[in-house]
């Protein structure tokens, strides 16, 4: 179950998500956020994602809400996402509100 609302402006990402393209990817998403309080990002299921890609959405989500904004995932984490987060230990005790944003759950 997604939370979003009709104001949050979705940002497509690149089908990259690492290492590599990590500083556009920030720019990107650092530029969308100056310009939308709510975003939602759009990550296909198929993209290479790695843990700088985890590192890049939690420091937005932390501006965002500094700024009583919000970032938002399309859907739950799936694919590479998925499997960075599993690995990662991510998944492992995850807090009501990481199991919101990350993989849609609802909260306790």
């Amino acid at each position: 179950m997604s939370s979003t609302l009709s104001g949050d402006a979705s940002l497509t990402l690149p089908a990259t998500l690492t290492i590599k393209t990590i500083l556009s990817v920030q720019e990107l998403i650092l530029d969308f956020l100056n310009k939308n309080p709510a975003i939602v990002l759009d990550i296909d299921e198929a993209a290479q994602v790695d843990l700088s890609f985890v590192q890049l959405v939690t420091a937005a989500r932390k501006q965002a809400e500094a700024r009583a904004g919000r970032v938002l995932l399309a859907r739950p984490a799936s694919g590479d996402l998925y499997d960075v987060l599993e690995r990662g230990g991510f998944l492992d005790g995850m807090t009501p509100g990481a199991a919101h944003f990350w993989l849609h759950q609802e909260k306790n």
